[in-house]
């Protein structure tokens, strides 16, 4: 079931909160930063305990067939990198997961990468609210200036991704 706010948006707000003093900073870095690892484990764990029927399950679609390869290949290749990195695109935090366990990477090692990318994501999100809070003096107004900055950031990062992607003519 999908949440009914975007978990960047409870962040931003809560960052904005904290600002405000409404909020502790550093119990809601802990908070989310230890649900979103957690939330992790659960995804890693469940890959490698019912790794064949959740790769049957997952490989229907062409398209998520090819995402999946195309990460585990990364994932061989680079380890926590690339599992620290891919969490910040869209759905990467699943593919990062399933693919580490479809490819036994060691608990210790994914939880490494885990903990890194979640603390980096939740002190991102947060930190943009709080920004956003201080400059604009409370914290609704600081919410909004905060998730402004983090769309032009998320569109930047699309516009980079597609040019990315885009082949280029040779010469």
């Amino acid at each position: 079931m999908p949440p009914l706010v975007p978990n960047s948006w409870l962040l931003v707000s809560a960052g904005a909160m904290a600002a405000d003093g409404r909020l502790q900073l550093a119990l809601v870095l802990l908070v989310v930063s230890g649900a979103a690892i957690l939330g992790d484990l659960l995804v890693y764990r469940s890959t490698r305990r019912f790794g064949g029927p959740v790769l049957r399950r997952l490989r229907r679609k062409r398209r998520r067939a090819a995402l999946l390869d195309w990460a585990a290949v990364r994932v061989r290749r680079h380890g926590i990198p690339f599992i620290i990195g891919i969490r910040f695109l869209p759905t990467g935090r699943f593919v990062g997961a399933v693919s580490a366990g479809l490819v036994d990477v060691r608990l210790g090692r994914f939880l490494v990468a885990s903990g890194v990318a979640e603390v980096v994501w939740a002190s991102y999100s947060t930190g943009v609210g709080l920004l956003g809070g201080i400059a604009a003096g409370g914290p609704f107004t600081g919410a909004l200036l905060g998730l402004a900055v983090s769309g032009v950031v998320a569109t930047l990062a699309g516009v980079v991704t597609c040019r990315a992607r885009t082949p280029r003519a040779p010469g």
